[in-house]
């Protein structure tokens, strides 16, 4: 059977597209170039005794496609409340409720809440609390819940893009996990279509001038009649995908616009657990922003935390050529004391996003030249031929999650019915 729609990549973005092709009577074909489905959802078996998140981890909010299809499939989720966060704060570990009471840690909390108001002057947010004199005492308590939140740092992340999508940023403040694993819920749809997927099938080109031919790096060549393009960011702004003819200027000057940084998930297991077991987030004031039990409120005797590392942080930690477990482990002796860390470690995992060739980042965020025009155009199909998904296209507030990818790709796989079936 032809193949009338090609939907290069098998993350959220692609899946969700080629299922919904064939509810429309569109026989796809997904090329994943890894050795496996899901994207930036990879779930890890056998680190612990429950599988450990490598990619996608959070739910945002309860009401999102992502919380829909894990009730769908029987799967619940475990809520996490701010208040049970601990914030490092002179030198001492303190409850956030606690710390709230603070002035300067209840400036941040109030500046937190009222991101997506701001719309005077598109700065960064170091820019923002340099200018506005902010206290340093609690810059890291931004650091760890603006700029790891994006994926990178303070001086990268624009604080005037909150407003574009304020509904996306008040949903990530509602925090839950799963409670079985991201690569739970996308198997059934990888399943599903089955044949249809291939893997180890790198595109290395897409000629559109006719009907479109997509080339591989093994030599393949696919003919179809829509390609549905959902790789990520960075494959498109540093021009790694190949288009005949050349996309318009606009399209990647869209991706040059938006911003994804490399980035990486430290996983520490240790033999037992030193911090308090209604704990969820550490915000530190160390080099390691944010640390955060990855096993809290689910059925597991484990005990494991994961740092989260993205933007000027993470390329400087691959500069100074250090192992990062060990570097994580020094940090939290440093935030514990009395080498608790170091006493208690067993065994270390580093999910390196910025070095894998088909993903090269952790997800977009909003830089100072990114606009809401800027996604509008990332997402917009080019001569009914060429259609784009995945979460750097999402122009309804949730760039940067799971759901929000996968509604990128129900809209790609609507924009090719209407072109098909039309």
């Amino acid at each position: 059977m032809e193949n009338q729609a090609i939907v290069i990549g098998a993350g959220a973005a692609g899946l969700c597209a080629a299922e919904r092709l064939l509810e429309r009577g569109i026989e796809p074909l997904v090329l994943e170039a890894s050795n496996r489905t899901g994207g930036r959802v990879h779930s890890l078996e056998g680190f612990a005794d429950i599988p450990i998140e490598l990619g996608a981890e959070e739910v945002h909010g309860p009401d999102n496609a992502v919380a829909r299809l894990a009730a769908a499939s029987g799967m619940d989720l475990v809520h996490h409340l701010t208040l049970d966060d601990v914030l490092r704060l002179d030198g001492k570990l303190v409850a956030l409720d606690q710390a709230q009471r603070d002035p300067d840690v209840a400036r941040a909390c109030d500046f937190i809440d009222h991101l997506g108001n701001y719309r005077s002057e598109n700065w960064t947010a170091e820019e923002f609390l340099v200018r506005s004199h902010f206290p340093r005492r609690a810059w890291h308590y931004l650091d760890s819940r603006l700029g790891v939140e994006h994926g990178t740092t303070l001086d990268r992340l624009a604080i005037r893009g909150f407003a574009s999508y304020q509904r996306g940023w008040e949903a990530r403040e509602t925090n839950y996990t799963l409670a079985g694993s991201y690569g739970d819920l996308f198997r059934p749809a990888a399943e599903r279509l089955g044949a249809r997927i291939r893997l180890n099938a790198a595109v290395a080109a897409i000629e559109w001038g006719g009907d479109p031919v997509v080339r591989l790096f093994n030599g393949g060549e696919l003919r179809c009649r829509a390609v549905v393009v959902t790789v990520p960011l960075p494959m498109l702004r540093d021009r790694l995908l190949h288009f005949s003819p050349q996309l318009p200027k606009e399209k990647f000057a869209a991706a040059d616009s938006i911003g994804m940084d490399t980035g990486m998930k430290i996983l520490l297991k240790f033999k037992h657990r030193f911090w308090d077991e209604t704990t969820y987030f550490i915000h530190t004031d160390g080099f390691l922003p944010q640390f955060w039990a990855a096993c809290k409120g689910k059925a597991s005797a484990s005990h494991v935390l994961t740092a989260f590392v993205g933007g000027t942080r993470a390329e400087a930690l691959d500069s100074m050529g250090v192992d990062p477990v060990r570097f994580a482990i020094e940090e939290l002796d440093e935030i514990f004391g009395g080498r608790l860390a170091s006493r208690s470690f067993e065994r270390g995992l580093v999910a390196d996003w910025g070095s894998d060739p088909y993903v090269r980042g952790l997800y977009s965020y909003p830089t100072p030249q990114t606009t809401e025009a800027s996604r509008e155009a990332l997402a917009r199909p080019v001569e009914k031929k060429l259609f784009f998904a995945g979460e750097a296209t999402n122009t309804h507030g949730a760039s940067g999650t799971v759901h929000g990818a996968m509604e990128t790709g129900w809209r790609a796989a609507e924009e090719v019915a209407a072109v098909l079936k039309g």
